[in-house]
């Protein structure tokens, strides 16, 4: 708790000289010219050994970081985009009190707390009208989707049977 941040002197940024990649160079160079040292290799040559291992080590060490820092998913999700969207309640929420919705966005499944003003139980459709914070949101129950009408479902269903009614 002392020297938490002390190092942060020595960021540099995500460049070739950033903490990542100091940390992998001091850590390769020294076991490096330790092990060679070790070997019986004189003290020149296993610095030198540890030098070319610790500038391979730190240059893959940036390499792999800047590859993670690359695949990293920019999927937040905005709240204008969240008004209008449709969800489903997960957790029941009770009038004027919070509860908990859950949705799809750019492929993954977003939870957020939810309040209204009359009680919705878990499992109802429901449409966000509000952005309250970054996590919270203001929903009412959706519209119920309109039925397809068709009008053989009028019809007895009894009468397609060809089996004679007793």
């Amino acid at each position: 708790m002392l020297l938490d941040g002390i190092f942060d002197f020595f960021d540099f940024g995500d460049g070739p000289l950033s903490l990542t990649t100091i940390a992998a160079f001091t850590a390769i160079f020294g076991f490096a010219a330790f092990a060679a040292t070790g070997a019986g290799i004189p003290t020149g040559g296993a610095a030198a050994i540890g030098a070319v291992s610790g500038v391979a080590g730190g240059a893959g060490a940036w390499w792999l970081s800047r590859a993670i820092r690359g695949a990293e998913s920019n999927a937040a999700v905005s709240e204008s985009e969240l008004v209008g969207s449709e969800a489903n309640v997960v957790l029941a929420i009770p009038a004027g009190g919070l509860g908990e919705v859950a949705l799809v966005r750019h492929g993954e499944r977003v939870s957020l707390s939810a309040t209204a003003t009359t009680a919705i139980p878990r499992g109802t459709h429901v449409r966000i009208v509000q952005t309250l914070t970054s996590t919270s949101v203001l929903v009412e129950a959706a519209a119920p989707e309109t039925a397809i009408h068709d009008d053989a479902s009028d019809e007895d269903p009894s009468s397609d049977d060809p089996r004679p009614a007793n």
